[in-house]
């Protein structure tokens, strides 16, 4: 019997979703709880798991495409029936309707299923990355793996094909000799087309959705941090102790917010409906993650209600599930304030983009040991550092923004002030 598998809620309010990939194909016998495709909300990515056993007959979307809550997303002849034989064809690709028929092959060993032309080769992510540091057109060659995948031994086969030597030249013939050319890592004239789907598409939009409606403006400011990182130098190992890696971060949220203090129309959402500054009261402030999907924004709540051990162990373990693809859409949206550093890749500084609709982000830079010039006209050596905050300039005046940075360097240059608000 044929199930029609529709999209599931994954969160509240949440209407649609987009199919960032497929891990199943058409024709795939699956089991249930097993993965069948990865899904992409305007918050997160979620993996999408089937509830049945059976084989799939069809997928109703390609990657990339959009899909309404409740819609049909997949379907499955359920285990237990007794369907005919459906050639396998990866999503995205034939319709089923245009597969052809598997042909028997009676005393012989049976063949791995056709591959249509156009149709991308499957292939274990291991032969991939194997095939591309071959420089080995993974497409092009035959597989004789389950489900007509590549494997190794395909891999093999192909190159020593390529590298069969061919005959040599007969001296009456010679060769002429071509000029050397430089290796290239593609062939010259080819280029690829990746389409922008999943989280990287909603990345792409909120960045446009931000420099479109907020004016931005960036100020940057030079702060000598020499007793921050001493400060922690220090604390760092009590933190081990406790299982907690103290990285400068924290530190940077703690200031934030205590100059919210003095500051809270920062600490705010702009309501471009409304035309209204929403300034709140609590303090949730997100760190920009770097993940193999893409940048993302855990937050950490309450950070005016927290020590900063406290908000070392929270940060550090929302990075690690939001890296593995664990953390919930709550977790990953909310937001009043957003914080980003590219400090341990290196530079000078950065002009970060707003997370609308919050109006202050803050950049930090990398802090390093440069030559300066002291108060009795010394040169010393300093640990600085700059930083970077961008500003919605409807709100935020230009004046406002520097005295917000001027007190962020207050606090920061005397970090013993920070210990002070352990909750």
């Amino acid at each position: 019997m044929a199930w029609v598998f529709p999209m599931p809620e994954v969160g509240e309010g949440v209407v649609e979703a987009e199919v960032a990939h497929w891990k199943v194909g058409v024709g795939d016998l699956i089991k249930a709880d097993q993965p069948l495709c990865e899904i992409t909300t305007d918050k997160a990515s979620v993996e999408i798991s089937s509830p049945r056993s059976g084989r799939v007959t069809k997928l109703f979307a390609h990657a990339g495409e959009i899909v309404k809550v409740h819609a049909p997303l997949a379907e499955i002849e359920l285990e237990g029936d007794a369907p005919a034989p459906v050639t396998h064809v990866p999503p995205a690709s034939v319709p089923a309707s245009m597969t052809p028929a598997p042909v028997p092959t009676p005393s012989a060993a049976p063949l791995p299923p056709p591959v249509l032309p156009g149709t991308p080769a499957k292939a274990a992510p291991a032969v991939r990355r194997r095939a591309h540091e071959l420089d080995v057109n993974l497409d092009a060659v035959p597989g004789t793996g389950p489900g007509g995948r590549v494997t190794h031994a395909d891999l093999d086969h192909a190159l020593a094909t390529v590298r069969t030597p061919a005959p040599a030249p007969t001296a009456a013939a010679p060769l002429p000799k071509a000029p050397v050319a430089l290796p290239q890592v593609r062939p010259s004239g080819s280029e690829e087309r990746i389409k922008i789907v999943g989280v990287r598409r909603k990345i792409a939009e909120r960045m446009v959705a931000a420099k479109q409606s907020a004016p931005h403006f960036t100020y940057v400011e030079e702060i000598d941090c020499t007793r921050l990182v001493d400060m922690r130098d220090r604390l760092k190992g009590r933190a081990a102790q406790r299982g907690v890696k103290l990285s400068f971060l924290p530190f940077f949220a703690k200031a934030c917010s205590l100059a919210f203090r003095d500051f809270p129309n920062v600490n705010a959402w702009m309501d471009n409906e409304a035309s209204e500054l929403i300034v709140k009261a609590d303090h949730h402030i997100g760190f920009a993650c770097d993940t193999p999907t893409g940048l993302m924004v855990p937050v950490v709540r309450n950070v005016e209600q927290k020590s900063i051990l406290r908000i070392a162990a929270e940060m550090n373990d929302l990075f690690d599930r939001t890296r593995a693809g664990k953390a919930t859409r709550d977790e990953l949206g909310g937001s009043t304030f957003t914080i980003t550093g590219v400090g341990n890749i290196g530079g000078v500084l950065a002009t970060p983009i707003l997370n609308v609709p919050e109006v202050g982000i803050l950049g930090i830079n990398q802090i390093k040991k440069r030559p300066v010039v002291d108060e009795n006209d010394q040169i010393v050596v300093r640990q600085m550092t700059y930083l970077s905050p961008s500003f919605d300039h409807r709100i935020i005046d230009g004046a406002v923004g520097a005295r917000f940075t001027a007190k962020l360097k207050e606090i920061l240059e005397n970090p013993e002030c920070l210990v002070l608000e352990l909750a």
